[in-house]
């Protein structure tokens, strides 16, 4: 059987964008990625929880030995693999096991430092990968697609992937309908790394460390616990399993989301000042006042340049579309609440998901258009279920637990 290998053009740089890049590369297709930021100093989260969604795709996409990096810098295995719902004096009142397909084995995903997985994602893309390049739109023609970058230039496709976040611009033009509903920063939406010194570790209770928590107060205040120890260093990792791959060094610490004190006005991003990250924390104490002493400490150690703030928006799953050459991915197609810690991994099974549809097609097993829609019609099959449980959080997390008390928040994943 004779294969055509495609030349793919991917708009955006996250993670279903990222991984779907090697998986062409790995499969004998050709592909250039275009990402709007110039580096990758942008804050956009710390731990990141994975499930068998998300590190299957990622054994899917790519080569070996970065998919052992990966699961080497992951954390150590939980020993729940469940939600937990604490109370303020950090008691568990209920749990619920993970969602997502079966995750056993020896090894079986856990969580990972963003940044360090983005860096394996990116290692080997070479000149395939454009930073300070933003697509502005597209034109689809007989043969491929076109596509117009922000500085105006022009480049050529088999086909465009819409991997450019909440606000993606080939969405907007290939579902003009669809509109973004703005959530604002809700009460779990300011994060920070506290360091996980010794002294740290001695205040927490060991169950901190047994799966994805979350702490809550009668009051509506609410604290997101998750602590990343990983199984190798990732520079130890690096050099013994892919010595040509350069990874930052990161010490282990806790990524924590908490509320802020009811009334604490969050000033946008762009008008922060030197004093905001002490003001949040400050705030954040206020919010978990009386609370158990170990949870006072991690805000309290939170590393005040680490801290920042995600305003929360969604997608409402859009009716089902026509394909063509021109099809998305992650948050360009389903963006959704963060209450479930599902948003990363449903994103990286659609770049798998997308790369098998992609290659069959280039070894003549489907009509390129039909196997994008192909996809587009599983994508939505799987993913809308979730996307409308994401907006019903405190009857899903933990089993129950959060009904019945005060709340204007979600539970981040980071």
């Amino acid at each position: 059987m004779t294969t055509k290998p495609l030349h793919v053009l991917i708009a955006g740089g996250g993670l279903s964008g990222l991984a779907l890049a090697p998986g062409l590369i790995k499969d004998g297709h050709t592909c250039e990625l275009f990402e709007r930021d110039a580096d990758d100093s942008r804050k956009i989260g710390y731990y990141l929880h994975m499930n068998a969604d998300g590190g299957e795709a990622l054994r899917r996409c790519l080569p070996a030995d970065l998919f052992e990096l990966y699961a080497e810098t992951s954390r150590r295995t939980y020993d729940r693999r469940e939600s937990v719902v604490l109370d303020d004096q950090l008691n568990e009142l209920s749990s619920q096991p993970h969602l997502g397909p079966p995750n056993e084995g020896m090894r079986p995903h856990t969580g990972v430092h963003r940044r360090t997985l983005r860096s394996i994602l990116r290692a080997r893309l070479g000149d395939s990968f454009h930073p300070g390049h933003a697509v502005a739109g597209y034109k689809e023609t007989p043969d491929g697609v076109s596509v117009t970058l922000a500085d105006g230039s022009t480049v050529e496709g088999d086909v465009l992937v819409g991997a450019d976040g909440i606000r993606s611009a080939v969405r907007r033009q290939r579902l003009p309908g669809t509109t973004v509903i703005d959530a604002g920063v809700r009460g779990l939406g300011v994060f920070g790394r506290t360091p996980l010194t010794p002294e740290l570790a001695g205040q927490l209770p060991p169950h901190l460390s047994e799966g994805v928590i979350i702490a809550a107060d009668r009051k509506g205040s609410r604290l997101l616990i998750s602590v990343y120890r990983p199984r190798q260093r990732p520079g130890d990792a690096a050099a013994a399993i892919a010595p040509d791959v350069t990874l930052e060094p990161v010490d282990d610490y806790v990524m924590i989301s908490c509320s802020v004190a009811q009334g604490t006005v969050i000033p946008p991003a762009a008008e922060w000042t030197d004093g905001t990250p002490a003001m949040l924390r400050g705030a954040m104490l206020a919010a978990v006042e009386g609370w158990h002493p170990a949870a006072r400490a991690l805000v309290a150690g939170v590393d005040l340049d680490s801290i920042f703030v995600i305003p929360f928006g969604f997608l409402k799953p859009a009716p089902p579309w026509e394909p063509s050459r021109v099809t998305l991915v992650g948050d360009a197609a389903h963006a959704m609440l963060p209450t479930l810690g599902l948003g990363a991994n449903l994103a990286l099974r659609d770049a798998a998901h997308l790369l098998d549809r992609l290659s069959a097609a280039a070894r003549g097993e489907a009509g390129l258009v039909p196997a994008i829609g192909a996809y587009e019609q599983q994508m939505r099959d799987y993913v809308y279920p979730f996307m409308r449980m994401t907006m019903d959080h405190d009857r899903q997390f933990g089993g129950g637990a959060l009904e019945g008390r005060e709340h204007h928040d979600d539970a981040p994943e980071g």
